[in-house]
């Protein structure tokens, strides 16, 4: 397993992974993690969009194992010097992008140029308690004339079903008599 120099630029640390990973060897970046390459054989599945059999060939698939260091930052938002009792082993495939042997740098060379911050993951506020969130409210009941006159009960989101317009009288316990467009939880509902 090599390790690569924390303060390459980005691209020769990409570089070199990717040049470690064509030449069969694992690469480690300390406080990051080691990526890795996977053999996956031929098998038989299935075609996602045409549901067919079908034969997958062989490949071979990067995949990067995040080093503990790394994961402790980022779950807990910690800065480097700040640790958590939180840890993973999560692992995720990548696909680096491909550089010609003849550029790639050797994975333990130096560079004069700056090291690169790692990403600070954003610090996300705690929920919002369940005191200040409004409780869902039962639907405003009304009563209103039937074409048989007689009274009819309906919720505020079927008025309009039932013709009930800006000018038609319609009755509650909490507002007696009005009419629907003096009613200010009805505005948009009735016209």
């Amino acid at each position: 397993m090599t390790s690569v120099v924390e303060n390459l630029p980005f691209g020769e640390v990409i570089s070199s992974v990717v040049a470690s990973l064509e030449s069969g060897k694992d690469i480690k970046i300390e406080g990051f993690g080691t990526f890795s390459l996977i053999e996956k054989p031929e098998r038989e599945g299935r075609n996602p969009r045409t549901g067919q059999l079908t034969t997958y060939k062989p490949t071979r698939r990067p995949k990067i194992k995040f080093d503990k260091k790394f994961l402790e930052r980022v779950y807990s938002g910690a800065r480097p010097s700040e640790t958590s009792t939180e840890t993973s082993t999560e692992t995720t495939s990548v696909t680096p992008p491909v550089a010609s042997p003849a550029t790639t740098p050797s994975p333990t060379s130096a560079s004069t140029s700056a090291p690169v911050a790692a990403p600070v993951a954003p610090v996300l506020p705690p929920p919002i308690p369940a005191e200040l969130l409004m409780p869902a409210q039962p639907p405003m009941l009304w009563q209103i004339k039937a074409p048989d006159n007689s009274f009819v009960e309906v919720p505020s989101k079927e008025l309009s079903n039932w013709g009930v317009g800006a000018n038609t009288p319609i009755y509650s316990v909490a507002t007696g008599w009005k009419l629907a467009g003096q009613v200010p939880e009805l505005v948009g509902i009735v016209k």
